[in-house]
């Protein structure tokens, strides 16, 4: 099971009719718009004017959705939300134990009474975080100019703010001579599942389920990515 069926899934769960859903982090649309073709009233947030042009063109059809340009720490939305989501381990971008606090209460305040959010997030396994720290040839593409463009990863993991740096190296090619090449950088905030568990609590939500997948399955030391459930407590 993907994103998408598991929030449709606590949707029904929730009785959500005519009620807003709030979808952080939404990007331009990937799991928004199909909520809205559903029938649903959705609400998108994000703080790319990029991304929400983008999710506009995509949905020019529909009524039922609304695209806000706001930071998620500091979300301000009129609308009763009885759900709020945020996927594709969006939470990871909030790096700070800071942020990650203010996120929590931001997102807190805009939920109605016993409100549901859900996220995402990487299990901070050692297979995720204990690797090499040299470059690595990831895989080959073509540009839209017809150049060969070979990736590289190199992964640097910081195990006292918990924080792990992506770098991605391409390098751009023209009849095998190299003629350009780009670095981008990433950085990740990896959370215990016990460490969530307070998190939760102290921004006043009550952790109902962390599951190892989308599927709902139990949560095991293999999982790569963690789906958490909570409930606005207080």
């Amino acid at each position: 099971m993907s994103d998408f069926p598991f929030l449709l899934s606590w949707v029904q769960k929730l009785n959500i009719q005519n009620e807003w859903i709030l979808d952080i982090a939404c990007g331009t649309g990937r799991v928004t718009i199909p909520f809205i073709e559903n029938g649903y009233q959705m609400i998108g947030v994000d703080i790319h004017e990029g991304m929400l042009t983008e999710a506009k063109r995509k949905s020019t059809s529909y009524t039922k959705g609304k695209w806000l340009q706001q930071d998620c720490l500091q979300l301000s939305v009129e609308e009763t939300i009885p759900l709020a989501y945020m996927v594709g381990h969006g939470f990871q971008h909030f790096l700070t134990n800071i942020h990650q606090n203010q996120l929590l209460t931001s997102i807190h305040n805009a939920l109605a009474e016993n409100g549901i959010f859900i996220l995402d997030t990487r299990f901070p396994s050692k297979e995720e975080l204990m690797q090499p720290s040299t470059e690595e040839y990831w895989t080959t593409i073509t540009d839209e100019k017809g150049r060969r463009c070979d990736l590289y990863t190199e992964l640097n993991y910081d195990s006292i703010q918990q924080i792990q740096h992506y770098i991605t190296t391409r390098r751009f090619y023209e009849d095998n001579t190299l003629v350009e090449e780009l670095k981008t950088t990433i950085d990740l905030r990896y959370t215990y599942p016990q460490e969530l568990e307070r998190l939760l609590v102290e921004n006043g939500f009550e952790l109902l389920h962390i599951y190892n997948d989308w599927d709902g399955n139990e949560l095991q030391e293999d999982c790569y990515s963690m789906v958490v459930v909570c409930r606005k407590k207080r």
